[in-house]
Formats: structure tokens, sequence, C-alpha cells
């Protein structure tokens, strides 16, 4: 693999967390706008696997601040995360 397509593909997959982080974001503003104080565990673990470091008695508002810092983390230093990341499967969509 060349260099540049290598560098495609780093993209390619940052843009796909970051696009599994802002629908995981969309569903904690669902569920905090609901007043919703836990968060079901599918999601839970889907955070988990995305890096979003979920103690048990995380609510949605605490998940919500947690996942816009790994969101930062991803836009600010991308290159760090594609060698701790180099490997993992993007998910499926959070439900």
């Amino acid at each position: 693999m060349s260099q540049e397509e290598e560098s495609r593909a780093a993209r390619t997959g940052r843009r796909s967390r970051l696009a599994e982080l802002d629908s995981a974001l969309e569903l904690l503003e669902e569920l905090n706008l609901r007043g919703e104080e836990t968060v079901p565990p599918r999601l839970r673990v889907r955070l988990q696997a995305m890096g979003v470091p979920v103690v048990p008695l995380d609510s949605p508002t605490s998940l919500l601040e947690k996942v816009l810092v790994v969101q930062d983390v991803y836009l600010l230093h991308p290159v760090e995360l594609d060698r701790l990341d180099s490997g993992r499967r993007p998910g499926g969509p959070v439900r």
C-alpha cells in the first residue's frame, strides 16, 4: 500500500470513528432531553468499544461530556490514535 493510500485509509477510518461517536452523541442527547438517568447496556458497551471510559453510575449527561472529550482527541491527535487504533474495525450503528 502506498503512503498516499495509507493516508487516505487512515482519514477514512478517522471519519468513520467520528461518525460512530456522533451517532452515540445523538442518542445520549435524546436520553438527556427525555430526562433519563440511565444509559442502556448496549449503548454503554458500544461506547466502551469506541474508547469512551464508562463506569456503572454514568448518566447520559456525564457520558455526553466523555464522548466530546474522545472526539476532541480524535480531532486534535489523529496520528497517535491511528497507531493505537490500528486493526480496529468500525462498528455498526449505535442503538
